[in-house]
């Protein structure tokens, strides 16, 4: 993959029941050149063996371990690593709700 222009940092912690959807809701998107920096941040449950799934899967994904230190320092991961000036940052263990 050449060098992205846009780099979308994902940090989790224990969001296996969360992550897949969060990941493919940004692989769908039509922008030509982006990337996905995956941090797990020290998850205990299947977290860490999702985002390995989708690096293996997809060129455009990166993935990253750490010892549980919070999502700022997890999100810092992923600012050590960029590539790019553009940013965008989403936390998987937000669920919308519509109320009615």
């Amino acid at each position: 993959m050449s060098r992205p222009v846009v780099s979308i940092i994902i940090p989790a912690f224990n969001a296996q029941e969360h992550i897949t959807e969060c990941i493919e809701s940004v692989l769908v998107q039509s922008h030509p050149s982006f990337e996905i920096i995956l941090v797990n941040d020290g998850s205990t449950d299947d977290t860490a063996q999702i985002l390995n799934n989708f690096n293996q899967k997809h060129s455009r994904v990166r993935v990253f371990h750490q010892a549980n230190s919070g999502v700022s320092q997890a999100r810092n991961t992923g600012l050590n690593v960029l590539e790019v000036n553009s940013l965008l940052s989403s936390t998987p263990m937000i669920q919308y709700t519509q109320i009615t």
